[in-house]
């Protein structure tokens, strides 16, 4: 039985990494910087969705008042493991990002559910 969380799968007793590119256009999150998000992983929320606006990046954090974009996680990360709950997501294998790459959009949100999962792709 597999067993997943974020950022591994596993298998048995193998363990398998998946890393998916990111760019971010998300410029008023904290974890931003340079188009790439500085946290370890993130977290794409949408259980029921069916196309891409009825997803968003729950690992959203607003910038609070004079602050740097990097509050928090200060290395950009071009590809990282991405959990996702889009269910109906032809990316999704067992809770987990399996695209190649991935665009998180919302350039003026400053909160998550003004953010979108521009890859989804209803099944």
């Amino acid at each position: 039985m597999a067993h997943t969380s974020v950022g591994a799968m596993y298998t048995g007793t193998e363990r398998k990494i998946r890393m998916t590119k990111l760019q971010c256009h998300v410029i008023h999150c904290s974890s931003n910087k340079d188009h790439c998000c500085c946290r370890p992983e993130i977290q794409v929320e949408g259980k029921q969705a069916c196309c891409s606006d009825e997803t968003c990046c729950d690992s959203y954090t607003n910038i609070p008042d004079n602050a740097t974009n990097d509050v928090g996680y200060k290395t950009p990360n071009q590809s990282m493991p991405i959990a996702c709950d889009a269910q109906k997501c032809v990316h999704n294998q067992s809770g987990m990002c399996a695209a190649e790459s991935i665009c998180v959009d919302g350039s003026s949100a400053h909160e998550k559910s003004q953010t979108v999962c521009s890859t989804f792709k209803c099944r």
